[in-house]
């Protein structure tokens, strides 16, 4: 999750969050029909489902088109997509009666090749890691990370210097899935401006609040350069602030948009398969690898 969603102060257009989902059972392929997907059944380490987790594990995604563009007032608060991100499991640590943290490397891919000189590629490559911590009761998704929100990138231009979690987790599971009920979770984040290293100027620092209201929906099928799978949908709506430290007693925190809907599509045993977040930003598994 960048920082600049932060700053936003423009709403989407309302979206309404779906029905509680019901549980439809993946059908046989037919005889003639192209085998399914990609998926494993290889235990994760903490019995979750719905995203497997061992070490070489990697899902790629690639943009695609959403079904319904941004507003005009979103495309001015908007980020660049990104045209790919891999992401790929890099090590598990579990500490004797601890945690387990997973490690994750995500690396994202633009071609930012100038009009102007087509035949000169030039490509914008980042690479950063985030972590997934867990046990038989809780699975936390550290927000930097692309399944945080569904928008890759990670922190630009702060340091985080805390996170919190007063409330929930990011992903409540029953029997590793995700179940019918929704749920909440609480996330509070200190963070420091960063000054370019030539300058001595001191910038600010604050927090952010934020509650994630999740929603299971019914499932639906994807159709993937991989297959077309039978996903779980989770709707995620987000609200919160952003609380400036050095701001005056009488100032008002900063809330981010009304109706800040993000939607995933997660099928157990192969992993988020597509997401949208609230720029109207889609992305699509287009390569994994399960062991």
């Amino acid at each position: 999750m960048r920082f600049r969603v932060l700053v936003a102060v423009l709403a989407l257009p309302t979206l309404a969050l779906g029905a509680p989902k019901k549980h439809a059972p993946a059908a046989a392929p037919a005889a003639g029909e192209a085998p399914p997907p990609p998926t494993t059944k290889t235990p994760s380490p903490c019995g979750e489902k719905v995203l497997p987790l061992a070490v070489g594990n990697s899902w790629t995604y690639a943009m695609i088109p959403a079904p319904m563009p941004p507003d005009d007032q979103i495309k001015r608060i908007s980020p660049a997509e990104v045209d790919s991100i891999t992401i790929t499991v890099k090590s598990i640590d579990t500490p004797k009666g601890g945690d387990t943290t997973i490690t994750l490397e995500e690396k994202t891919s633009t071609d930012v090749t100038h009009e102007s000189d087509p035949k000169k590629k030039l490509i914008d490559e980042n690479t950063y890691t985030s972590t997934i911590v867990c046990n038989a009761k809780k699975f936390e998704i550290s927000p930097e990370s692309f399944f945080f929100a569904g928008e890759p990138g990670g922190f630009l231009g702060i340091t985080v210097d805390s996170i919190e979690r007063p409330k929930g987790g990011s992903w409540q599971l029953t029997n590793g899935d995700f179940g019918d009920k929704g749920w909440r979770e609480d996330v509070h984040l200190a963070w420091t401006r960063v000054a370019k290293p030539e300058s001595l100027a001191k910038l600010g620092s604050g927090k952010l609040e934020l509650e994630r209201q999740f929603t299971p929906e019914n499932p639906e099928p994807i159709s993937t350069k991989l297959g077309t799978y039978t996903a779980e949908k989770l709707a995620l709506m987000t609200t919160g602030r952003v609380i400036n430290t050095g701001a005056p007693p009488d100032a008002k925190p900063m809330e981010m948009p009304a109706n800040w809907v993000s939607t995933f599509w997660v099928t157990p045993g192969a992993g988020i398969v597509q997401t949208l977040n609230p720029y109207a930003h889609m992305y699509q598994l287009t390569q994994v690898t399960l062991k």
